[in-house]
């Protein structure tokens, strides 16, 4: 149950929203001057690019930076963003589970030829997998600080932690709305990722180790698979994933993470983590509560 002394915590979650949209705009338009003046001949893309996303990762630093420091006056720990919270092993534990989430069901699809292997354009694999990387680590990183850094403890303070990881997830289903070719199944299954993500912070107790979940399961959609990611193509040379399945199964247009076998690889993963958490004495009925906030029971 939430602690009456935090009562104050939905007024905390608005103030953090307000300080990271004006910090995000400020950054945003910071970079696409920086941009313009590096490359004035082209054209400043409003989302999807490496600066982009740097750009907000940036903001949503700030934004936990104000917060922590000037309105709760706490430790970075208390948002799972200090330096015991990035211990490796809990971090190669995030790395892990995200890998085998998604790695499971999709190795069932390309073992019932749902999913196939098909040559693609020729090309540095190299490079293109390291430009890969530049792209969806930042992606990773600014989704987690948005969602289930200062957002989801202040959520928990006012609300509960576990109110709080199904009110998070539903905003990051939200945040997919305008991506290509995005359903309703579709947003529910990255509605069943957000609880995913944010039982592996709970139970790591550690925002690193979400980012490195997050991104492991997109770097074998798009890194490994060359699949679709939420909707957006990612194309890239030597081989492609091909979709000869259903699209309830295979996610369609969406890619392997929209489908039935992705949903299935989530809630089993979910289930195993409350049952067996992946860093010893921070599963979720064991996180200590905090006299000066924190996530409560």
């Amino acid at each position: 149950m939430p602690n009456a002394g935090n009562a104050r915590g939905p007024w905390k979650s608005l103030g953090f929203a307000a300080v990271y949209i004006v910090v995000l705009i400020v950054s945003l338009a910071v970079a696409g001057a920086l941009q313009r003046l590096v490359a004035p001949t082209s054209i400043v893309s409003p989302s999807g690019t490496s600066v982009t996303w740097l750009a907000t990762v940036a903001a949503a630093l700030l934004a936990h930076v104000v917060m922590l420091r000037f309105v709760d006056r706490r430790p970075w720990s208390d948002v799972a963003l200090g330096r015991v919270n990035a211990s490796w092993k809990r971090v190669l534990a995030g790395l892990a589970v995200g890998t085998l989430a998604v790695g499971v069901p999709c190795a069932l699809l390309l073992a019932s030829h749902w999913l196939t292997i098909a040559p693609g354009v020729s090309g540095n694999v190299g490079v293109v997998t390291l430009r890969l990387l530049a792209f969806l680590a930042p992606a990773a990183l600014a989704e987690e600080l948005i969602v289930r850094g200062y957002l989801l403890t202040a959520l928990a303070d006012g609300f509960g932690r576990w109110i709080a990881v199904l009110t998070t997830s539903v905003l990051f289903g939200a945040l997919h709305f305008a991506n290509p070719g995005a359903t309703p199944w579709s947003l529910v299954v990255v509605a069943l990722a957000g609880i995913w993500l944010g039982v592996v912070r709970l139970t790591t107790d550690s925002l690193y180790a979400a980012w490195a979940a997050h991104l492991a399961w997109n770097f074998v959609l798009a890194g490994v698979l060359h699949a679709a990611v939420s909707g957006q193509d990612m194309t890239i040379v030597a081989w492609r994933t091909i979709d000869n399945g259903p699209d309830w199964a295979t996610g369609g247009p969406w890619g392997p993470e929209g489908g039935a076998a992705a949903a299935a690889g989530l809630t089993l993963a979910t289930v195993l983590l409350l049952v067996r958490p992946l860093a010893r004495g921070t599963g979720p009925g064991l996180i200590a509560r905090r006299s000066r906030g924190g996530l409560t029971a």
